[in-house]
């Protein structure tokens, strides 16, 4: 899966409802904050491949540039501190994976998901 394919199977949240919409309903996900550096290109490229062997896995995306108030709100949901690009893994409502900037990596994202999720990552690097 391309970071294109990634972003179209996205559900986009813009707006502070939207995020606590898609809380409320997934309480088993995975949320991409995107900036509008060079380091959210790069880590959509790294995570992709991993989420795509999880295609079950609701996956939201903030534009924080264009949808502060929206990343703010799941910062203040979930006690993260806001980065982007950040990539959160939620199980049972709460935050079990938390990583921004140069600290996304393909690795600890399939830690990540066997621990918590049960997903098989062997088939991946």
């Amino acid at each position: 899966m391309s970071a294109a394919d990634l972003e179209a199977r996205a559900t986009t949240l813009r707006t502070v409802e939207e995020v606590e919409a898609f809380l409320r309903e997934h309480a088993d996900c995975a949320l991409f904050k995107a900036g509008s550096c060079h380091l959210t290109a790069s880590a959509l490229d790294t995570i992709a491949p991993v989420l795509d062997l999880n295609p079950s896995l609701p996956l939201g995306l903030i534009r924080v540039v264009e949808s502060r108030p929206a990343s703010q709100r799941l910062a203040e949901l979930t006690g993260v501190r806001h980065a982007s690009p950040q990539i959160l893994l939620i199980r049972d409502g709460r935050v079990v994976h938390a990583r921004d900037n140069w600290d996304i990596s393909s690795a600890a994202l399939r830690e990540a998901l066997a621990e918590f999720f049960d997903s098989d990552q062997r088939a991946l690097p």
